[in-house]
């Protein structure tokens, strides 16, 4: 549960002090609403001291909103995130690179014999496969555990984590299984 606070128009130490107090209350996710350069920087300070990590939720020119926590992740870098996802694509991207170059002779009916080259990554089709699947399974399992832990969601990439991750499988379940319905497809071509 969060907690906010409002320390807008208060003077120093007031809002320190009052961050000190809702933390003792609620130590685990804190939102304070700041409006003075001076108390979000003593507040941040503060928060350091103690041991929160903070992010900065809303900026204006008016306010400024805070949210401290204990825990890390709050943070933390998305980039393994988005390193973790495009593997996974380039990965069944490869697993069915094995019959594409006769769908593109199909779908443009000009020969695709600068493609042949692909054909050296069909031995490893069943190995693409298992480690797009890996490292899908691997990011829902985190997104579940993000739910389960109750975290609160504020970057972009958290707040659309399950979307990406929806829209990601769906790619990734078409590239993995393009070898079996593109032959469906030959069949009756």
């Amino acid at each position: 549960m969060i907690k906010k606070i409002d320390c807008t128009n208060m003077d120093c130490p007031g809002p320190v002090l009052k961050t000190k107090e809702a933390l003792l209350e609620s130590p685990n996710l804190l939102e304070i609403e700041l409006n003075s350069f001076s108390s979000i920087e003593n507040v941040k300070k503060f928060a350091k001291s103690q041991g929160y990590y903070y992010i900065i939720k809303e900026k204006n020119r008016d306010k400024t909103t805070l949210v401290l926590s204990k825990d890390k992740s709050l943070d933390r870098n998305d980039k393994p995130f988005y390193l973790l996802f495009i593997g996974s694509i380039i990965s069944a991207f490869l697993a069915g690179t094995c019959c594409l170059a006769p769908l593109l002779f199909l779908i443009f009916g000009v020969s695709m014999s600068s493609l042949s080259f692909l054909s050296i990554f069909a031995p490893y089709q069943t190995l693409f496969s298992i480690i797009a699947v890996a490292i899908l399974v691997y990011l829902w399992y985190g997104y579940f555990k993000r739910i389960k832990s109750g975290f609160a969601c504020y970057s972009k990439l958290c707040k659309n984590y399950k979307l990406y991750l929806i829209i990601g499988t769906i790619i990734v379940i078409i590239f993995i299984s393009y070898p079996v319905w593109a032959n469906y497809i030959m069949e009756y071509l």
